[in-house]
């Protein structure tokens, strides 16, 4: 088709644009929009950034700095400390972290949180450095190791919040399931790592490699773009709305449930093992962190597009089997099975709950909402712990590992009631999460 031109009375010509023309500007036009649409959301779910990569580097440094730390029970006991006193030591730091939880949400609600990891990371850093000097068991050295025990759970805990701040919403629980692995490797090697430093050389050789592992955390997070305090998703109400909101109680409960049986795990597997004299905690760990790790790698992938619920039943269900194969386990095959149990359910649970706090959690308030689902392991600590060391001493293991596998059994029907009911004054979370 041709061009149609008018005459206006000597004013000019003015000319129509051919149909096909429009068309085909139109179908190119389109064309264009779709690929910088699709160009676009391809940059806003891509997962592993620069700054992702960053922060994950930074967090699995800082985590094998911890690590390296579950050897200094053997430093205080060569200061002559008994099993009591290490024990109300450690409870003393997990006390004060628990008081300086909300101060801690507050923080990095209102000024974000490369402000505490820079804070943290150095007083950490000069923490162990000062645990060289540190030659005799007094208030000094208490001091010291509480300090470095809370800047500790504010590095994690803002680490935690920035890996959730730079993921896609579309692929967060992917992102959080492989940024977890950067706490699930030092797991796994960090007590090798330990034995193979104080047979080198001594407790002194231990803090200085774990206070330059710190730095090294500390100098990548400078590196780290600043996000700012999060001012979406309503206004900010502060750590105990957050604590209170609907939405999140039956996933506090969740995290209790994993944290209880995550800290008698960690509390009496050693002794278990000594008394049973099956396996190794060496070996026992290795499987645990193995099949956490290849559970995080092979399921990542599909974890934000399959439903929340029955993997949160599974996962459950295979931690509570764990204790329950354990209880009596004889041998170290039953040993392997019963940890390769607690590790699949670790290695599900954990990425998913942290993903359910972070989508349902105000913007604004992520901060006290993450610091809220860390603090919920040192109260586990604090709880779960001593009662499950009574219920050892009263009837032992097999009782004690038993009793843990049906409290978490009923306590995941109890999460089950209470996600339904909360789900009815939520609409929009079961949506979200395809519950």
């Amino acid at each position: 088709m041709d061009d149609i031109s008018y005459d206006h009375g000597g004013k000019g010509v003015a000319t129509l644009t051919p149909l096909r023309a429009v068309a085909d500007s139109s179908a190119s036009l389109g064309r264009r929009n779709r690929v910088s649409v699709a160009r676009a959301m391809t940059e806003r779910a891509r997962l592993l950034t620069p700054v992702f990569i960053l922060v994950w580097v930074a967090g699995l440094l800082q985590e094998q700095a911890w690590s390296l730390m579950i050897h200094f029970p053997g430093h205080l006991s060569d200061l002559g400390a008994s099993e009591t006193m290490i024990g109300l030591l450690y409870s003393l730091s997990a006390v004060f972290g628990l008081l300086l939880r909300p101060l801690l949400g507050r923080v990095m609600d209102n000024l974000g949180r490369r402000p505490v990891l820079l804070a943290s990371g150095l007083g950490n850093a000069a923490a162990l450095g000062i645990l060289t000097v540190t030659a005799s068991l007094n208030w000094f050295l208490a001091t010291v190791f509480v300090a470095h025990r809370v800047l500790q759970i504010a590095l994690f805990t803002a680490l935690l919040t920035l890996s959730a701040d730079v993921l896609p919403k579309s692929r967060r629980t992917q992102g959080l399931a492989i940024y977890g692995l950067g706490g699930l490797i030092p797991l796994a090697t960090g007590g090798a790592m330990g034995d193979i430093l104080l047979d080198v050389g001594d407790f002194d050789l231990l803090f200085i490699c774990a206070a330059l592992l710190s730095v090294a955390s500390w100098s990548l997070v400078w590196r780290v773009p600043i996000y700012p305090a999060g001012a979406a998703g309503g206004p900010r109400r502060g750590f105990w709305a957050a604590l209170r909101q609907i939405d999140l109680l039956p996933v506090w409960w969740l995290t209790m449930l994993f944290a209880v049986g995550l800290a008698a795990l960690f509390t009496f597997i050693r002794t278990f093992v000594d008394e049973r004299r099956v396996g190794s905690v060496g070996m026992f760990f290795l499987v645990y962190g193995g099949v956490a790790i290849a559970v995080r790698i092979f399921s990542s992938g599909r974890l934000d597009s399959t439903r929340q619920l029955p993997l949160i039943g599974g996962a459950l269900g295979a931690y509570a089997a764990g204790f329950l194969v354990i209880a009596d386990a004889a041998t170290a095959p039953a040993l392997a099975i019963g940890a390769s149990l607690l590790g699949l359910g670790h290695g599900l649970l954990f990425p998913i709950m942290t993903a359910q706090v972070v989508s349902r959690a105000r913007e604004s308030e992520r901060g006290s909402a993450m610091a809220i689902f860390t603090s919920l392991f040192d109260l586990a600590v604090l709880t779960a712990a001593p009662a499950v060391g009574a219920i050892i001493d009263w009837r032992g293991y097999a009782t004690a590992f038993n009793a843990l596998g049906v409290f978490l059994v009923a306590g995941t029907v109890l999460y089950f009631v209470w996600e339904r009911v909360a789900a009815r004054r939520s609409p929009a979370t079961v949506i979200s999460e395809g519950l």
